[in-house]
């Protein structure tokens, strides 16, 4: 199975996403990622642009196997989009691939009845719709694209999200699988909703675009995946699912279970945790000096 990391160089410069404590701190993180990821998957690879090619590969030196310059098609969008250049990279790959977010580390490889799975993510975050709240805002996008002539929204979307009671989305720390034709056609959909003519207008007055990213990534791929189960004239085995590597969201965050796993994400303000940050440190010192001192 292939390793692939995605660094559209946009975004972080811009603060978009969730910042690090430094940049010092970023650098370590991608070093770290990398490195114990490839120890389990020695086939990796990057999907960037020139400047992230110039950070992670001339000036780090981490040691991919493949680079893509695709995100060069990004310049100049929209920044606020920073799930952009992870759909770009979910839909590059004819072959399984498990996609890894910088800021996730694998100190284990992952299970073997995951990486055989059609499709598989991190944890299940289920929210509600209609309550608001968890960073998903549906209903008010769903408006928002709705009210303009012609707007986009993809009809698995739409066929999910008319379900009553709660949705799953599929957290994203870790995204991949055997069915990669399957994961090409969610990410062709998220790419599409963004950048559809039709829903320039809504999206331009639309401002912080932050929590748009979870839904044409995590719920989305929620979508199609419960949408090719439920039509079967689309030839897709109708127990097809998402495999997730923790069963419940918190457990996703419990150190326990995270031990257990070999798995460490960190999310949000975990990023800016000076104690967190120093234990990256730390551990990249001890255990890679010569990349440690390069992240200086």
């Amino acid at each position: 199975m292939r390793a692939v990391w995605s660094f559209w160089s946009e975004p972080y410069r811009g603060g978009h996403g969730s910042p690090w404590l430094s940049d010092y701190h970023m650098r370590l993180a991608w070093c770290l990622s990398v490195e114990l990821a490839r120890r389990h998957y020695p086939d990796t690879a990057l999907v960037t642009d020139t400047a992230g090619a110039r950070l992670l590969v001339d000036q780090l030196k981490l040691p991919f196997g493949r680079v893509s310059l695709e995100l060069n098609k990004l310049k100049g969008r929209d920044p606020d989009w920073w799930a952009l250049g992870k759909l770009y990279a979910y839909r590059r790959w004819g072959a399984p691939f498990v996609h890894i977010d910088s800021d996730v580390f694998l100190w284990e490889r992952l299970p073997d009845e995951l990486e055989a799975a059609p499709v598989f993510a991190q944890s299940p975050e289920p929210f509600d719709p209609d309550a608001g709240g968890h960073g998903y805002p549906l209903r008010a996008v769903e408006r928002a694209l709705s009210a303009e002539p012609g707007g986009f929204v993809p009809e698995p979307w739409c066929w999910y999200a008319a379900r009553p009671g709660p949705l799953t989305a599929a957290n994203c720390g870790i995204v991949g699988g055997q069915h990669t034709a399957l994961l090409r056609a969610f990410a062709d959909l998220g790419v599409r909703t963004v950048e559809a003519p039709e829903n320039a207008r809504a999206w331009a007055a639309w401002g912080d675009k932050g929590f748009c990213n979870v839904l044409v990534e995590q719920f989305l791929l929620s979508a199609v995946v419960e949408h090719r189960r439920a039509h079967p004239e689309l030839e897709i085995d109708r127990d097809l699912s998402v495999s997730y590597l923790f069963p419940t969201e918190a457990a996703a965050y419990d150190p326990r279970a995270a031990t257990a796993a070999g798995y460490t994400h960190l999310i949000g303000g975990a990023k800016r945790n000076p104690d967190l940050m120093a234990d990256l440190e730390a551990r990249v010192t001890a255990d890679f000096p010569e990349l440690a001192a390069r992240c200086r």
